[in-house]
């Protein structure tokens, strides 16, 4: 099967999820307020907006690495499609705990389950690229051992990180904040300096030609 549909599918998904995130941010129902009343809305407004913020920071992240992945699959079978529909779930399901962390920051259930549910993307990730490279008939020939590795090197990066994250929120929530955001520097500014971002763009090419 042609992974033309796959991907469009995925993307509208991947963009669904990150409009819904806005819709945590209510616009406040007042009239002829003054500037300090206005002042005490947006700083009231400012933990929605910064979980909408990072949230939209990590699906983006989400989607660079399943296009990555996507990139180095010429053709889909069936398990493959469901394996990607019980990722997208997850993605879809981002808006939930975002909305949850905007409102109760401090509590640990909320940094749990926010956690949890990037590592479970992450791990779903681990899974579809671990079926791609076992099944010769789906892997684009570029995908070798050496760019697997280089892969899989940082993928690692996330999970480990919102492990963590779950850990020390029984420590401290910004401990927790800190180590989801490391995860969220390293995928944005370093994950790119790699074998596979290099295998990426010549197989880019190829498609262009």
């Amino acid at each position: 099967m042609n992974k033309n549909r796959l991907e469009a599918f995925s993307d509208g998904v991947f963009a669904i999820a990150i409009t819904l995130l806005i819709l945590n941010v209510k616009v406040p129902d007042k009239q002829n307020i003054n500037n300090g009343q206005l002042n005490h809305i947006l700083i009231s407004a400012a933990p929605k907006l910064l979980s909408f913020g990072f949230s939209f920071l990590v699906i983006g992240v989400f989607w660079v690495a399943h296009h990555r992945i996507f990139s180095f699959v010429k053709v889909v079978n069936t398990p493959l499609l469901w394996l990607n529909i019980l990722y997208l779930m997850f993605i879809a399901l981002v808006p939930f705990p975002a909305s949850i962390l905007a409102d109760n920051f401090f509590l640990t259930s909320t940094i749990l389950l926010y956690t949890g549910t990037l590592f479970t993307i992450s791990m779903l990730n681990f899974s579809i690229l671990e079926y791609i490279i076992k099944n010769e008939t789906l892997k684009h020939e570029a995908l070798t051992k050496e760019v697997y590795r280089s892969v899989i090197k940082t993928a690692i990066i996330g999970p480990v990180c919102y492990v963590l994250a779950a850990v020390t929120c029984f420590i401290s929530v910004y401990i927790s904040l800190f180590f989801m955001t490391c995860a969220l520097i390293f995928y944005i500014f370093f994950s790119g300096n790699n074998i596979m971002s290099k295998i990426l763009i010549d197989v880019a090419k190829e498609d262009v030609g």
